[in-house]
């Protein structure tokens, strides 16, 4: 079998079989519905203690905590680490160690496969929790180039990070120029530009940690952004 999300919905060979419905707020989504259009019971994710609870219609299903890992109707589901084919990112869906199905994210595009209809409603959780992340993560040129990608994460740092080097440059720049008025000896211009890149090395340098510190998960678990 084989679904593939695109604009809110997911598609059987072109026809529309669920619709994908998000209740977020600033701290991420709150709940998410997934209706069926032919009528069964809408599958749902709610917030709840240590993640997220997985309701059908009125039955408690199962869980899903922060990291993937899904429990539904007695089995217990997890997702690989994502890996490239060509040029597309894929992750293998895993029920007790066996293969059951395969994430595939393309420029703007999901696809879930799998084989038994008893993985159908955890492919479709997946996907649905896993849809943001197609927008924001695999698009065309990350999709294209993943490298380049990581190679222009390395630099990125908190905007505060930036800002203080930047405004630390600009204060070394006015004493220069105003040495001679503020009484600073000429000679200690070189010192003071010295001293000024190697603290704003150190800042850059501090930022970039931060920042990789706090997006190191972003690439292998998207459903922090997501949920």
């Amino acid at each position: 079998m084989e679904y593939t999300f695109k604009d809110g919905k997911i598609y059987q060979d072109d026809n529309e079989i669920y619709t994908i419905k998000s209740n977020s707020s600033s701290l991420g989504a709150k709940s998410i519905e997934i209706s069926n259009t032919s009528g069964l019971q809408s599958v749902y994710i709610d917030k709840a203690p240590g993640g997220y609870k997985i309701s059908q219609g009125s039955m408690d299903m199962g869980t899903l905590s922060r990291n993937l890992v899904m429990s539904y109707n007695g089995r217990t589901y997890s997702l690989s680490k994502p890996y490239a084919d060509m040029d597309t990112r894929k992750m293998d869906i895993k029920s007790d160690d066996s293969k059951i199905g395969t994430l595939t994210f393309g420029a703007g595009v999901l696809t879930g496969t799998y084989d038994y209809m008893n993985d159908e409603v955890p492919v479709i959780v997946y996907m649905s929790v896993m849809s943001p992340y197609v927008k924001s993560t695999y698009n065309g040129i990350n999709a294209q180039n993943p490298q380049g990608n990581r190679r222009a994460n390395a630099y990125r740092m908190p905007r505060i990070y930036a800002i203080l080097s930047n405004v630390i440059f600009l204060v070394a720049i006015v004493i220069i120029v105003f040495s001679t008025s503020l009484g600073i000896p000429g000679d200690y211009d070189f010192l003071i530009l010295i001293i000024v890149i190697a603290l704003s090395f150190v800042i850059r340098s501090a930022g970039r940690k931060k920042y990789q510190e706090e997006h190191k998960n972003d690439e292998d678990n998207g459903m922090n952004k997501n949920l």
